[in-house]
């Protein structure tokens, strides 16, 4: 062979031509969405397209044409889609949600330079597999060296999963004695059960971890994982990149710094939701990112442009109220203003001066709230005496085990045996062992009789509520009662009322599973 070419380097040729003649033979333009006029595809060269779709970011594809096969790689999201091509170049997606048309034909740019062999680029399917696995050293060549915007998302994420490693370590898990062979408790049909339960607690711990992770204090990453975040955004200018940068900008009270990289995810990635985030804030300056502990609540009416909550009226007692009636208290800790809210957690917010806050949680993030008046003058807030629920009953995962605990005065148990009640769907039985829990000044059992109400319609709630605060005004019941939003759980009790009226009126199925209106 001249030029020292053999069979398989001309085998190889040959496929790479015939894949190269794959890649151009799709026609560079606009495709129109057929199924959605706000969605459009632009096939910019025989390896690369753009998808736009009105209020989101450009999203940025590397893709591949094996016959009427297109395989999409999005590089922000970091995984491959399949898409189909038919003679006439009608591009549809195999989940049907897609259907675009060339509409606008445009010339083709160059291809890009080959990747380098190795690289993830060489083979990006594979490389998209293997992210998810990928250690740090392999995700920062991939970020540094080829700015795939994947990979420094992925980066990013890894930093923040390192600092929250960085706390307390969980406490292992005990096993129960019913599980420890060879002791006068253990017992098979025991240990089984146990398991059981412990398993059902553990699911139920990471899905409040995973709850947890949207409402508690978020961690800060470490200075030079921030300024690496600063850079992986500069270096890719990518909307998902940046946006998560900005987020643990924000977080470590790097406002300025939070606020460039929400502009250049506008003005580079062409996302819109940046560009409303970003636009509130440039009133802000180096002076608003000195901490200077707020030593009072807010007083009157502020509005923000973004955030959760549009408006929040803050008044006497630390009292706020927000939309649809709802009513939450505010306190002030460690220099910030915390909000408790009903999912366990605390909005945050930094006060700037007395005309500015800054919302510094997961739901607030970037809001920047301005006084709009109300009023000038606002009573102290109250503090209200709780008590936490003492993990006092080890034995709670044991058949009787929450009884025993609850009869000796161990809150745990009760609260335990309310929940059982509960979820038989024995809401009176419930009360009782809430009621226990709540008048010894513990938030939960107080909060659980909420819902009582709620399920129950049981007006008797709001006086047992009421009692135990006209006792002492200090007691969190006062605090429960005041806060939250009655008319609405009335609401609730009704609808479900409603829904059962309803399911009870509808026909009987048989045993075949069909409806039979003549069965009692």
């Amino acid at each position: 062979m001249p030029n020292g070419i053999g069979r398989l380097g001309l085998l190889a040729a040959l496929l790479f031509l015939t894949d190269a003649a794959d890649a151009v033979a799709l026609a560079c333009g606009v495709y129109q969405d057929q199924k959605n006029e706000n969605s459009r595809l632009v096939i910019e060269s025989g390896a690369q397209a753009l998808e736009l779709s009105a209020g989101s970011a450009p999203r940025r594809f590397e893709y591949r044409r094996a016959g009427a096969e297109l395989q999409m790689a999005d590089l922000e999201a970091g995984y491959v889609s399949k898409y189909k091509v038919d003679a006439g170049n009608r591009i549809t997606d195999g989940l049907d949600f897609h259907e675009y048309m060339l509409s606008e034909p445009a010339a083709c740019k160059p291809l890009p330079q080959a990747a380098a062999t190795g690289t993830c680029r060489a083979d990006l399917s594979q490389c998209l597999d293997n992210a998810y696995s990928a250690d740090e050293a392999t995700l920062q060549r991939w970020c540094e060296v080829e700015a795939l915007p994947f990979a420094c998302d992925k980066l990013i994420d890894l930093y923040q999963t390192q600092a929250k490693q960085s706390g307390p370590p969980e406490p292992e898990i005990e096993k129960p004695p019913v599980c420890q062979e060879g002791t006068p408790a253990f017992s098979e049909e025991g240990c089984i059960a146990a398991a059981k339960q412990i398993l059902s607690e553990q699911i139920a711990k990471s899905l409040v971890g995973a709850l947890g992770s949207m409402y508690a204090d978020a961690v800060a990453l470490s200075p030079s994982h921030l300024d690496q975040s600063i850079a992986m955004c500069d270096r890719t200018g990518s909307a998902k990149v940046c946006n998560n940068a900005a987020g643990k900008l924000w977080t470590a009270g790097r406002y300025l710094q939070a606020r460039s990289a929400l502009q250049t995810a506008c003005s580079e990635a062409g996302d819109p939701d940046a560009c409303k985030k970003a636009e509130p804030l440039q009133s802000l300056t180096d002076a608003d990112q000195r901490f200077a502990p707020a030593t009072q609540l807010p007083c009157g009416d502020y509005a923000a442009a973004t955030g959760l909550m549009s408006e929040l009226k803050f008044g006497d007692h630390g009292m706020i109220e927000g939309g649809f009636g709802s009513r939450m208290r505010a306190r002030l800790e460690n220099g910030l203003v915390r909000i408790r809210h009903d999912k366990g957690g605390d909005f945050v917010f930094r006060v700037l001066d007395a005309q500015r806050l800054l919302g510094i949680d997961s739901w607030n993030e970037f809001a920047l709230y301005e006084r709009q008046g109300g009023a000038d003058r606002c009573s102290a807030p109250v503090a209200y005496v709780e008590k936490p629920l003492e993990q006092d009953c080890p034995a709670i995962m044991e058949e009787g085990g929450a009884k025993a605990c609850c009869d000796t005065g161990k809150l745990q148990g009760c609260n335990a045996l309310g929940n059982q009640r509960a979820l038989q769907g024995d809401w009176t039985g419930a009360k009782v062992y809430y009621q226990q829990v709540c008048a010894q000044g513990v938030r939960t059992g107080c909060e659980n009789l909420t819902q009582v109400y709620a399920n129950a319609g049981d007006e008797s709630v709001i006086d047992s509520l009421d009692r135990l605060c006209e006792k002492d005004p200090k007691h969190v019941a006062c605090d429960v009662r005041e806060t939250s939003n009655w008319e609405m759980l009335k609401a609730v009790n009704a609808l479900q009322k409603l829904g059962d009226s309803l399911e009870a009126e509808l026909p009987a199925e048989d045993d075949s599973g069909e409806s039979n209106p003549n069965k009692n």
